[in-house]
């Protein structure tokens, strides 16, 4: 048939037409609970109870309402309206183009009379919600085939998400501003209603924008309070969810969220269902055209605590809005989008021109400073007096400082840009350099974007700050895991937006000839980067200062560590500490740190070690050091022999050559004596350090069989243990009766605390690890920190390293380009590079070396609380030391689901928290 009324051409429904229902009888089985006209107030009335019908849920092509509606497509809901029935894409034949929502809900039979109260309420707070822009107009509700209807209209235009699609790439900055204006609106609405509303869903594909580019509306209104199913309650499943709906809490500050979130995406097309949950890096890493007044608001409205967010609209909203009525830049205006097409113009390049460096701009206007106080005194000298008799004793005084504040800045000046000239002439004879960016430290095996960050440092050299952000910015794409880019981004970020800074100078060795060597030293820049960004996003530091990381990169023999560690001297005493230095972290090795302890102390800057156990290093006042002293790792480790293994005799292995072996060896002997244990020495029982082959170990096997060893304590490194433990399985093995052999227990301090005991890497010990797992099984290790030491404690309490580093270093889809876990080295450097931080937080008066050296005295002791680190709990002692801070025994076992190796944790020392 053809309808006479809309032209349709089909088959009758119940004697009319299927779209507009001319000429068929009325359907008793559907009844209005509906709007009048006029006040759009619920028809209260039934014709008769819904649970005695049948029901019968709605398919696509089928009809409802008389033929009124057909329906499209199905809508896929929100995870947090999983509960809520079905949403519908539907036609409505009263208006050919008009689209409409026709939200379905199938109700049980107990479930039908108190659910229909429900969503008579439910329409009516819709119904005056579409009253506000940016909500969709309430047209119908009914009931038909035993379920609920209600119609909403669907509003013109396509998804945000589909929109940020058609462009290819990031939107406009302004125009997202506003598109988050009035989101913000709209969630003020919601949040005035009562009882407020939470729309608990906002996103790209909840935000329509319309066909003009300039409005939007907010679609999939809850139909009751939004939450998350049974199966996502307690977790942190990744995408546009507030924390918090994890918990099964929802407010405001909930959509305020969501709102950043989706302008996060709709900027830099960061979409977070696709990397870690919760993780959003700085923005303007992502999308360089990104101003800081943006990356600052959604920074606040993504933080984890709601309570750091935004909690009220109307604060997002005014700074949103300041950002929407700003005036472009000149020829850096975007248009909105077209009204006929919707297309985006294409985005266009950031503003073209060079800036100077910061450093060099210093320099320079050091110099200009001292023509301005030159100009000064000579305008003082021709100044006639204001009243009263002259006084030329005071006069000469002011002169003679303001000519002493010239000369000093000209000498400042001189000296900062002969420093320039000596470290790069360091840097090219030797490879050593403090780098801001203008030398490449990393450009060894493994890293993809040494021709990136190459050309960063000679625009930075230059001075061209928008090529040299551009390098960093492909640098990083290119290369996730690559920490040494990531500082430099950061630092330029800073200087391109003129904020106030303090530096952290972190003293590191590159080795190329020793991978192993090399990865341990990525590792913790990758530290330190988690550290900046943390220490910066958080706001740790006072007076709005960002962190500033220098990076003082050198071969690790002492002249070479020295030499550069005299570089940041001369930067801090002859070039008037133009970078701001408040301390310094490093180095690796305690011979390393032996060298320069004094040097730079003489600087007045304090000096925080990570892994410098040596127990003469304490004593100088600017000296600190996170791991704890030999003694102390000495006292631990025979603890845990005589008290957990319960040895009876224990034999001892050091390498004569090393002195960090002989130190530890002679901490651990002492402590056992002095706790009546039994200690087996001889001079044949020695080895050589990452020498010494798996057969050259059987000597001292056999003796300790011969006096009824049962643990051989072993001070060296990951690859001695790893021989020594399967000289000991291989013996075993060919003696399979011997039960002392089979107990024979290995026992080793901090330096074997690597990876290379899981068989993780390419070398021959590596192989033997990962093929005889179960000769590592009878490792134990002390180690400075490890994850699993927090075990148990409570998601809230734990560090945030751990979730930071995953979302940073381990978001890629391929694991191959994931960094590994942190381990002890970076978890303790993360732990220097804070702990400096901290301390600088507390200064009162003038943020120098100075006060932050008597900040970090004062942790734990006073009024200042001890430092929470992710290694466990830090104040220092009198000497530098850390006071009862946290060492871990950890195990090698296997797992059971996958069968590899992994360090378990078997005992705790000191503090963690």
């Amino acid at each position: 048939m053809r309808c006479p009324q809309c032209h349709f051409e089909g088959e009758p429904l119940n004697g009319g037409c299927p779209r507009c229902g001319y000429g068929r009888l009325p359907d008793r089985g559907s009844r209005p609970l509906s709007l009048s006209q006029e006040s759009r107030e619920l028809v209260t009335t039934v014709s008769r109870p819904l649970s005695l019908m049948a029901t019968r849920p709605v398919l696509r092509g089928d009809v409802l309402r008389e033929g009124r509606y057909r329906i499209i497509e199905e809508v896929p809901l929100p995870r947090s309206q999983y509960d809520q029935g079905k949403a519908w894409l539907a036609r409505d034949a009263q208006s050919v183009s008009r689209l409409v929502l026709i939200r379905e809900v199938i109700p049980t039979a107990e479930q039908a009379s108190r659910l229909e109260q429900e969503l008579r309420m439910t329409a009516q707070r819709l119904a005056e919600l579409g009253q506000h822009p940016g909500f969709p107009h309430l047209i119908d509700v009914f009931s038909e085939r035993g379920c609920y209807y209600i119609v909403l209209q669907q509003p013109e235009g396509q998804s945000l998400a589909q929109l940020v699609e058609q462009q290819g790439g990031p939107l406009p900055e302004r125009l997202v501003a506003e598109y988050g204006r009035q989101l913000c609106e709209m969630v003020q609405v919601l949040a005035s209603q009562q009882p407020s509303l939470v729309h608990g869903a906002i996103s790209p594909e909840t935000v329509i924008v319309s066909p003009d580019g300039h409005q939007v509306s907010l679609i999939l209104m809850p139909l009751f309070p939004p939450r998350l199913p049974p199966e996502m309650q307690g977790k942190a499943i990744a995408g546009f969810f507030a924390p918090e709906q994890f918990h099964g809490v929802t407010d405001t500050r909930t959509d305020l969220y969501g709102i950043a979130a989706t302008l996060y995406y709709a900027l830099t097309t960061y979409d977070p269902r696709q990397h870690m949950a919760f993780f959003y890096p700085p923005a303007r890493r992502l999308n360089p055209e990104v101003s800081a007044r943006m990356e600052a608001i959604l920074a606040r409205g993504l933080r984890v605590a709601a309570a750091q967010r935004y909690l009220r609209p109307a604060q997002m909203l005014q700074e949103l809005a300041a950002i929407a009525a700003a005036t472009p830049r000149r020829g850096g205006e975007k248009t909105l989008p077209s009204p006929t097409t919707g297309a985006l113009p294409p985005r266009s390049r950031r503003r073209s021109g060079t800036r100077r460096s910061t450093l060099t701009f210093v320099a320079v206007m050091l110099g200009v400073c001292a023509l301005l106080v030159a100009g000064i005194i000579v305008a003082a000298q021709r100044a006639p007096l204001s009243t009263g008799a002259p006084n030329p004793a005071a006069t000469a005084t002011a002169l003679a400082q303001q000519t002493a504040a010239a000369q000093q800045a000209r000498q400042a000046a001189a000296a900062w840009q002969q420093e320039l000239r000596h470290e790069q002439q360091s840097w090219q004879a030797r490879g050593i350099a403090v780098s801001d960016g203008r030398f490449v430290l990393d450009s060894y095996a493994g890293r993809k974007d040494v021709a990136q960050k190459l050309t960063a440092a000679r625009a930075l050299q230059a001075g061209d700050l928008d090529t040299a952000a551009s390098a960093l910015n492909a640098a990083i794409t290119l290369d996730p895991t690559d920490a040494e880019a990531l500082i430099y981004s950061q630092n330029l970020l800073i200087e391109q937006n003129g904020q106030p800074f303090v530096t952290i100078v972190v003293g590191l060795s590159f080795n190329p000839n020793d991978p192993r060597s090399l990865a341990a030293t990525r590792a913790m820049l990758q530290a330190v980067y988690v550290a900046q960004y943390e220490i910066n996003e958080f706001a740790w530091l006072p007076h709005n200062y960002q962190l500033r990381i220098l990076i003082a990169g050198s071969p690790p023999d002492k002249a070479s560590v020295t030499e550069v560690a005299r570089d940041i001297v001369n930067r801090v005493i002859q070039a008037d500490n133009l970078d701001h230095i408040i301390g310094v972290v490093g180095w690796p090795s305690s011979s390393q740190t032996q060298a320069v302890r004094d040097l730079i102390a003489s600087a007045h800057v304090p000096l925080v070690s990570q892994l410098a156990p040596d127990v003469n290093l304490a004593g100088n006042p600017y000296f600190f050091r996170i791991s704890p002293p030999y003694n102390v790792q000495g006292d631990a480790l025979a603890e845990f022999a005589l008290q957990q293994l319960h040895a009876d005799a224990i034999l001892v292995m050091r390498s004569p050559s090393d002195e960090s072996s002989v130190a530890l060896a002679n901490a651990f002997v002492a402590r056992v004596q002095m706790l009546d244990g039994r200690v087996v020495e001889s001079a044949r029982d020695t080895f050589t350090s990452g020498t010494t082959p798996v057969e050259g170990y059987s000597t001292a096997i056999a003796d300790a069989l011969a006096h009824q060893a049962d643990v051989i304590f072993l001070a060296g490194t990951d690859v001695d243990a790893v021989r020594l433990a399967h000289e000991i399985g291989i013996l075993s093995r060919a003696q399979p009766d011997n039960t002392a052999l089979a107990n024979l227990k290995v026992l080793t301090g901090p330096s074997v605390a690597t990876s290379l005991l899981l068989g993780e890497g390419d070398s021959v010990d590596a192989f033997l690890a990962r093929s005889f797992p179960e000769d590592m099984q009878r490792i134990y290790v002390l180690a400075y920190a490890d994850p699993s030491e927090w075990t148990g404690v409570p998601q809230l309490e734990q560090p945030t390293l751990f979730t930071d580093w995953a979302g940073i270093f381990q978001n890629q889809k391929e694991s191959a380009n994931n960094a590994p876990p942190p381990d002890q080295n970076a978890i303790m450097t993360y732990d220097a590079v804070r702990v400096i931080a901290r301390a600088a937080s507390y200064v009162k008066g003038a943020l120098n070396g100075p006060n932050v050296r008597a900040m970090l005295n004062a942790l734990g002791n006073g009024p200042l609380p001890a430092f929470d680190g992710a290694s466990g709990r830090i104040s220092f002692d009198s000497l530098g030391n850390p006071g009862d801070k946290a060492l871990v025994m950890l195990q090698v076992r296997q797992d059971q689901a996958t069968g590899a190796s992994r360090f378990a944790m078997v005992r705790l020392f000191g503090a963690l928290h």
